[in-house]
């Protein structure tokens, strides 16, 4: 572990979603940064059928998940 950033295994990934138009808005954030402050990772515009295709043409997921 370093003194700048958290063991890879401590990390929390955060999503925040809202609808925005008629889009949805995935930011993805973790506080992966220097002492532990929170970065932002991606920022997704998508409408709701893209999101829904995405998700369906995986075929990795635990039972947990689904």
């Amino acid at each position: 572990m370093s003194l700048l950033y958290k063991d890879k295994k401590d990390v929390e990934y955060k999503v925040n979603i809202k609808h925005v138009g008629d889009k949805v808005e995935l930011e993805f954030e973790a506080d992966c940064g220097k002492f532990g402050t929170s970065e932002n990772l991606d920022r997704y515009f998508l409408t709701p059928e893209r999101l829904l295709q995405i998700l369906q043409d995986r075929d990795d997921y635990s039972e947990d998940e689904l």
